[in-house]
């Protein structure tokens, strides 16, 4: 799914408060220890949310691409004068272009070959200087009104788009953010708009105002009067001159009682649960499933302990970890299991882990092998992966049917830290770290059953 484009918010920094309390000889080390850091980092996430965002509206042709472009060009200016001060600055200059390297334009290989590679940006020992790369972009606006509508989900723009305007599937169980559609201006003149849905339970925030540059409304569905079933609903967007631009509300409904659900619960083609909202931990053999609380990039992690233990067969009454979902959909599922990055440290060809939904075999999964991700070769999908700190494997299981399912991951071998498990029904769209946990029903506790 692609990212939800925001303005960036201004970077502000509670640290600056700390610094002010430490005695001025402790203030230089802080700043190099710990402020350029928190500071630095913080503008360059909003340096780059505004700069991507820019290329996606110049690419769209939205008026509000040009003012993302000045104030990526504003969080560039930022970075510039936070290097220079620690260049020059701190401790009367001790630092002399320590941090002259560049770290934000280092990439551009069309303008100067092999010398931009990101750990040797530099040209006859001289290191290049830093820009903004990929650059900016402005576009030329007609002293005009015209309006472009673009859709939660999507890169497409109507009305110059072929393709038919359908938002995500909306599900009284999703826990992804609210459906949303922007109405845009590719002009340079405010103009009027206005938003009907096809039915009275489809509710639209903003419903109708003025454009300039762009707006965004949200889209919600009241789920006491929604139909059962699956409902698409027409969602007509009006602006200037007239024009028109139609969107589709897939309304999914499913026809269940409330009472025949449990666990996490399937909305748009997928069920996803973090490691640590295990329904059920099963310690045996002298091995006990521990949470590590902000191990990996999203809640937590679970390993077997001890790390010495020995491999175990998977099956039977082995250690494992077990998920409860409620499905609605029928088909084949690919449980894509989100690790901590491992390295084979027991030298036997790869770390092992196993998975299965119910009471179907265990499927056993080499890492290494799976994707690989090995360190003993330092390989680029190791890179990737640790890089990433994540190492994501897939198993496929076929004929799930709807209802409340068990999915278990065995423990094979120690030191197997699992971060994350989804399982994709046929909706999961590609994203960094993967679907937001899904809605659960009874939501497990901080002391879930471990036997």
């Amino acid at each position: 799914m692609l990212p939800r484009p925001c303005w960036p918010r201004p970077v502000g920094v509670p640290q600056e408060g700390l610094r002010k309390q430490l005695p001025a000889e402790k203030q230089d080390a802080y700043f190099e220890l710990v402020l350029y850091q928190v500071k630095a980092t913080a503008n360059l996430y909003a340096l780059r949310q505004a700069e991507f965002t820019n290329i996606l509206y110049a690419q769209q042709g939205r008026a509000a691409a040009n003012d993302l472009a000045t104030k990526a060009e504003e969080y560039f200016a930022i970075d510039q004068e936070l290097m220079e001060h620690f260049n020059t600055e701190i401790a009367d200059g001790i630092w002399h272009n320590f941090m002259l390297q560049p770290h934000i334009g280092y990439g551009d290989t069309e303008r100067y070959g092999s010398n931009a590679g990101w750990q040797q940006s530099g040209l006859n020992n001289v290191a290049l200087p830093d820009e903004i790369f990929p650059a900016v972009q402005r576009i030329e606006l007609p002293e005009t009104a015209e309006m472009g509508v673009a859709i939660d989900g999507s890169d497409q723009t109507w009305p110059d788009s072929t393709e038919e305007a359908v938002l995500p599937t909306f599900s009284p169980y999703q826990s992804q953010p609210t459906q949303y559609l922007d109405v845009f201006n590719r002009g340079s003149v405010p103009f009027s708009y206005r938003i009907e849905a096809g039915a009275p339970w489809i509710h639209v925030t903003v419903a109708e105002g003025t454009v300039d540059p762009q707006v965004r409304a949200e889209v919600r569905v009241d789920w006491e009067e929604a139909p059962s079933g699956t409902t698409t609903v027409p969602i007509v967007v009006t602006g200037a001159d007239g024009q028109g631009v139609t969107v589709q509300a897939v309304v999914d409904n499913p026809s269940v009682d409330p009472g025949e659900l449990g666990g996490s619960v399937e909305a748009n083609g997928y069920v996803s649960m973090e490691a640590a909202d295990f329904a059920r931990a099963v310690n045996t053999n002298g091995i006990t499933w521990t949470t590590i609380p902000k191990l990996g990039r999203t809640e937590a992690g679970v390993e077997p302990f001890p790390v010495t233990a020995d491999s175990q067969e998977p099956g039977g009454d082995s250690p494992r970890l077990e998920y409860t979902m409620t499905t609605f959909s029928s088909g084949p599922a690919k449980v894509n299991v989100y690790l901590s990055p491992r390295a084979d440290v027991f030298a036997q060809g790869g770390l092992r882990y196993a998975v299965s939904i119910d009471d179907g075999e265990p499927q056993v999964v080499n890492i290494q092998q799976a994707n690989g991700a090995n360190a003993n070769t330092m390989n680029r999908q190791w890179g990737r992966t640790t890089s990433d700190n994540v190492n994501l494997t897939t198993t496929v299981h076929d004929n799930l049917g709807p209802g409340v399912h068990s999915v278990k991951i065995w423990m094979v071998d120690p030191i197997v830290v699992v971060q994350k498990v989804v399982v994709d029904l046929g909706g999961e769209k590609p994203s960094y770290l993967g679907p937001p946990k899904s809605m659960q029903i009874e939501p497990q506790q901080a002391d879930r059953l471990q036997v």
